[in-house]
């Protein structure tokens, strides 16, 4: 067996990775779980694979010490916090990844959070079921200010999908590309300027030791009390237990979230009325998905046939 796809699930969309795989004659196993895998099911079910293709696990020491032969992890996404840098350096192992499928995907995501939030359509949903009907006075998106915290791929997406809703845009990140955002009219600012000024605020943000509970009480108390949250990037990034304060005692008017810590997610959020949740979907859709699988999938074959990875994020030369 030269892969081991743990990420669930895998060929649903698409049967082109599945063919790529066995027109090179490539051995392949799928997660038999039908779930996302612990590190210890990881570590158990890698085995002898060469190649892991990989989700959102978190790859621990104990699965590269399981994992004898794994020379290359190729990531189904654009996430990487679950991979270790340190520990694919130590076992020798390269890292691919598929940073432009899910783009349109996620950013198309934080917008229909935008409108849920501010016309309240959950909120009217789930008041209908019971019976109920109210007609719920909502915000225009029009003309507002969105903040954006990291202007990757994703949140330069997003910032051109708002385009058409005449928002203004300020935007926050350590490496702000200038000509981007005098294209698209974006006015890159500080982390506090950007908290105290807008409307809504959009997390783009990789998970890194620098972005670990980037909002905290802290940033919820500088933040207007009529704004949004919307974290579509990696749980971790918005504390969770702060979020739940701020929401419940007012400091700002509603989140929507698709990502958290512990996932599936079980938390006190649920409690709230004014939290939106997804189940960390953002890249779920057919066309992003089946690009991801291709992808993830290209490279596993590029690096078994001898051939140079397109999208390696680490090599181990």
């Amino acid at each position: 067996m030269k892969v081991f796809i743990s990420t669930h699930p895998f060929f649903e969309t698409s049967p082109v990775p599945k063919k790529l795989l066995e027109d090179n004659g490539i051995e392949y196993r799928l997660n038999s779980r039908g779930r996302k895998l612990t590190s210890a099911e990881l570590a158990e079910d890698i085995r002898d694979a060469v190649v892991l293709v990989a989700g959102t696990e978190n790859i621990t020491e104990e699965v590269f010490k399981n994992a004898p032969n794994l020379k290359l992890i190729s990531r189904v996404g654009v996430g990487l916090d679950g991979v270790d840098f340190e520990l694919c350096r130590k076992y020798g192992v390269q890292v691919a990844y598929t940073p432009e499928a899910p783009t349109t995907a996620v950013a198309e995501l934080c917008v229909g959070m935008m409108l849920d939030l501010a016309r309240k359509i959950t909120e009217s949903d789930k008041l209908m079921r019971k019976g109920g009907w109210a007609r719920h006075m909502g915000l225009l998106l029009h003309s507002r200010t969105v903040g954006i915290f990291g202007m990757g791929r994703i949140g330069k997406s997003l910032a051109h999908m708002l385009s058409g809703f005449n928002v203004k845009i300020l935007a926050h990140d350590i490496n702000p590309d200038i000509i981007f955002g005098r294209n698209e009219r974006i006015t890159y600012t500080d982390k506090e300027t950007v908290l105290r000024n807008s409307d809504i605020v959009s997390i783009n943000l990789p998970l890194k030791k620098d972005t670990r509970n980037f909002i905290t009480t802290k940033e919820f108390s500088m933040m207007q009390k009529h704004a949004f949250l919307i974290n579509t990037a990696r749980g971790g990034i918005v504390n969770e237990d702060d979020l739940y304060d701020a929401l419940k005692n007012g400091v700002i008017a509603g989140s929507a979230a698709d990502v958290f810590v512990d996932e599936p997610y079980k938390g006190k959020l649920l409690e709230l009325e004014n939290m939106i949740f997804t189940c960390h979907m953002g890249a779920a859709t057919t066309a992003s998905r089946t690009d991801m699988e291709v992808e993830s999938v290209q490279e596993a074959v590029r690096f078994l046939t001898g051939q140079k990875l397109k999208n390696e994020v680490f090599s181990n030369e």
